[in-house]
């Protein structure tokens, strides 16, 4: 008997493996739409998976290839992606009627909590990666600051210590969702993300950021879905902690044509350690669109509008947030991919922050960052990536102005 199960196990290893290797190392759609249906055939959804999204992005008119990649990605555990692809098929494609009913059916089932595949175990990705920051303490842009005294406003030299230093830095993040539990309705699954930015010289400044949390999604009308979710934060700065944090959101997100709209509501609260005075709570609403392209790509939007109550007499008080986010996915190729991000925040301070600073005026800040981000694939659970960052922030007060870049080349690999 264990002689039986011995072999078994070997041979579906092997199985996986020359599927992976013959994957890699296939340029031609047509051969990995072969492979991936072998993969399929086989019980490796991952493998069929990975070769089904470079046969879409190689040939994004193939209808068939986006139905078995939306089979494909729920039976590798992930039903709201599949969703999406099923989504997509419905809106670019005509398909013939009894197909148009499979996908139908498929869409009303896949939305159901009790039939979900339930995912075995944590997925996610784990990335590093060394990098280049020109402004890695986040020194201010203007060398001179004016004071308002009673006699008039002078010019004050900012401290060198102040001004912008660059450095090396070593990058560890992991993004992980854990195993989906059916709750009523809905379903419940575990989520955990980690960022760590150690630098080199500027220890004083790297970074460690935590958020675990908690999702819970639920089916609604219309093919839609509620999404609940409760997070904590934990952010160290220099090996002290900044800030602890408390967020919870809830989000509808519903169809409509080849696009998936986003409506909802959030609350965030932050206790800061080291300075009592910078806490707050932050309660916004949140609107977006995401579409998927007939490129094989996607094109998102997310704004958030909100209002942060300060706590214990913060400097400026209360305050106006407003944040644009603007995402762009587009395969390039068979195994590149190009991210572009834009986000855009604007903050307006309900009081004056200090006599000091332009006679009391209020806060007014605008910051912008751009993210470009180029994908190797070198495995089938392997990429590589490098990044370049722009940041540029502008305020009336000439405390709060910064910029700066920053380039980094990683490693990522995907587990499940």
């Amino acid at each position: 008997m264990s002689l039986y199960f011995s072999f078994s196990a070997y041979s579906a290893e092997k199985i996986h493996t020359d599927l992976s290797s013959a994957i890699a190392n296939t340029q031609d759609a047509e051969e990995l739409y072969a492979l991936a249906i072998q993969a399929l055939a086989s019980e490796q959804p991952e493998l069929a998976q990975q070769a089904l999204e470079r046969v879409v992005g190689m040939r994004p008119r193939f209808a068939g290839a986006w139905l078995d990649l939306a089979i494909a990605t729920y039976r590798s555990g992930d039903a709201p992606a599949a969703l999406e692809h099923l989504e997509y098929l419905r809106g670019q494609f005509n398909l013939p009627p009894a197909v148009a009913s499979q996908v139908d059916y498929w869409h009303r089932l896949w939305q159901s909590p009790d039939q979900t595949v339930p995912r075995r175990g944590w997925q996610g990705e784990v990335a590093t990666g060394l990098g280049y920051d020109s402004n890695a303490n986040a020194g201010l842009s203007a060398r001179q600051l004016p004071i308002s005294l009673p006699g008039g406003s002078v010019l004050l030299d900012v401290n060198s210590t102040y001004l912008p230093r660059a450095d090396t830095f070593w990058s560890f993040a992991l993004s992980a969702w854990g195993p989906v539990q059916a709750i009523g309705a809905g379903r419940l699954n575990p989520v955990i993300q980690f960022n760590s930015k150690q630098l080199f010289h500027e220890t004083e400044f790297s970074t460690i950021d935590i958020q675990p949390g908690l999702l819970y999604e639920q089916a609604a009308h219309n093919d839609g879905s509620w999404q609940i979710g409760l997070f904590a934060q934990h952010y160290r700065l220099g090996g002290q902690t900044l800030f602890n944090g408390l967020r919870a959101a809830g989000l509808r997100h519903q169809p409509w044509r080849i696009c998936r709209w986003t409506g909802g509501g959030e609350i965030e609260n932050r206790h800061h350690q080291r300075v009592d005075n910078l806490g707050g709570t932050r309660l916004s609403l949140i609107g977006g669109l995401g579409c998927r392209l007939a490129s094989a790509g996607n094109l998102s939007a997310t704004l958030k509008i909100g209002e942060e109550h300060a706590h214990q007499g913060r400097p400026g008080g209360d305050h106006q947030i407003n944040e644009l986010f603007i995402l762009y996915d587009q395969p390039i190729g068979t195994t590149q991919r190009l991210q572009a991000s834009w986000q855009i925040i604007s903050i307006k301070d309900q009081q004056g922050y200090s006599p000091l600073l332009e006679n009391n005026a209020p806060r007014q800040q605008h910051g912008q960052r751009l993210e470009l981000s180029l994908r190797q694939a070198i495995a089938p659970r392997l990429e590589a990536r490098l990044n370049y960052e722009y940041l540029q922030q502008k305020a009336n007060l000439a405390l709060f102005e910064q910029r700066g870049h920053l380039v980094m080349l990683g490693i990522v690999y995907r587990f499940d």
